[in-house]
């Protein structure tokens, strides 16, 4: 028979197996109690800023006024799905100040039946004054949601 007479390597083991353990059931128990933001609320308030800052960007860069005031719509549409992410579908209207819509084509991206079925849904309103020397403020209406 033989004696071990060296067992502090085995006990090594052993001891690493349970803080490994531990530390496991340690991080497993804190996820429960995570605080997570709510989604519609964080969800909604996402694509309002997407919304918003692809309205902004293309009446910075000067393509917005030509494209609302020229009535090319088909264009607009065109740019507004290059500039907005693939899984975001949109649909745009057109408006003076007497709320008389001013796209008389359809500018959607995405089925009807997206914006119907949809859990969330931004709106987000944006305002042009005008085009060159004329006051002729138009007031675009922005719908998005994630498909």
């Amino acid at each position: 028979m033989r004696i071990l007479r060296n067992t502090r390597g085995q006990m090594r083991v052993i001891e690493t197996i349970l803080a490994v353990s531990i530390i496991f059931a340690a991080v497993s128990f804190a996820g429960i109690f995570a605080v997570r933001p709510a989604s519609p609320g964080y969800e909604v308030t996402d694509l309002e800023k997407m919304g918003y800052s692809a309205l902004h960007d293309l009446d910075q860069q000067g393509l917005l006024t030509p494209l609302v005031y020229g009535a090319k719509w088909s264009d607009l549409r065109t740019i507004l799905k290059i500039t907005l992410p693939v899984e975001v579908y949109f649909d745009l209207k057109v408006y003076d100040l007497n709320w008389q819509q001013q796209n008389n084509q359809q500018m959607i991206y995405g089925d009807s039946a997206t914006f119907a079925n949809a859990k969330n849904v931004a709106s987000v309103t944006y305002s042009l004054v005008g085009s060159g020397a004329t006051y002729n403020p138009r007031i675009l209406v922005l719908q998005i949601t994630r498909g």
